[in-house]
């Protein structure tokens, strides 16, 4: 079984039949606000993807002009059928031709989501870059005053098995990295896009409890996206996980982690 959700934290959007997002009623500004405007992030679709079978599956999340999309949440298991076993499961967003993709790959029949947040921008977007075990960290690009750089993909064929398992995106002040430390074999895939503003930067570790978190409070455009990520993700359940999301009700951003998890979440404006 496979579903796609959608949330909407800040704009609305109008959905065809078909369940194709499209292009949300945008009011008219005054000159004057154009400015203050572009210093926001707009959000641009919350969307959740899943399966709880064998299969590779994707779909379609809309176009990537002037739009970008990030990895807000993963939960269920990325383990093997076996320990011997060379199959890659993977989860998060990528881009393929002018459209960004929303896809799963699980090798057996336990639950496996993602969650992905768009926002609409693609200001000096750098390309996808692929880091694996065994590596060396990879160049995402220079260090410039507004690049920020954040996960979109997961991937695991061992991995993700301890606490110690992790993979991430940093900076040196000199250029931008995505690598990781994992016991087994696995990785992640990140990009960067100009963001004016940090809002906060926090990094939350989970024990035999769980942790809920808030992060930033959103006076209006800013929006928080996963950095880093590492845990055990080894149980049959959608909500295992960790995972960044928006409470429109309390106009804060938070950060749940499972039991035996770890993340990192930066908020952007």
């Amino acid at each position: 079984m496979r579903n796609l959700l959608l949330a909407l934290p800040l704009v609305t959007f109008t959905a065809a039949c078909g369940g194709e997002p499209l292009a949300a009623d945008v009011p008219a500004v005054a000159d004057e606000a154009i400015g203050q405007a572009e210093q926001q992030v707009s959000l641009s679709g919350t969307y959740t993807w899943r399966t709880n079978q064998a299969e590779f599956t994707y779909t379609s999340i809309g176009t990537s002009t002037n739009r970008t999309c990030f990895l807000t949440g993963l939960g269920g298991s990325l383990q093997p059928a076996t320990p011997d076993d060379i199959s890659r499961a993977f989860a998060g967003a990528h881009l393929l031709g002018d459209q960004w993709v929303v896809s799963i790959n699980q090798y057996v029949d336990r639950a496996l989501s993602t969650n992905v947040q768009c926002v609409n921008t693609a200001a000096n977007r750098t390309p996808e870059v692929v880091w694996s075990k065994g590596e060396a960290a990879k160049l995402l690009g220079a260090v410039t005053p507004n690049r920020r750089c954040f996960l979109t993909r997961i991937e695991a064929s061992g991995a993700f098995d301890s606490t110690a398992d992790s993979v991430r995106v940093w900076n040196d002040n000199i250029n931008w990295y995505l690598g990781g430390d994992l016991a087994d074999d696995g990785g992640a895939r990140a990009l960067c896009v100009d963001f004016p503003e940090v809002h906060g930067n926090w990094l939350l570790i989970s024990g035999a409890d769980a942790i809920h978190h808030d992060l930033a409070y959103n006076p209006g455009g800013v929006a928080c996206f996963l950095t880093e990520f590492g845990g055990r993700f080894n149980q049959d359940s959608y909500d295992d996980g960790v995972s960044v999301s928006y409470n429109a009700g309390t106009r804060t951003w938070e950060m749940d982690l499972s039991p035996v998890k770890r993340g990192r979440a930066v908020c952007v404006k």
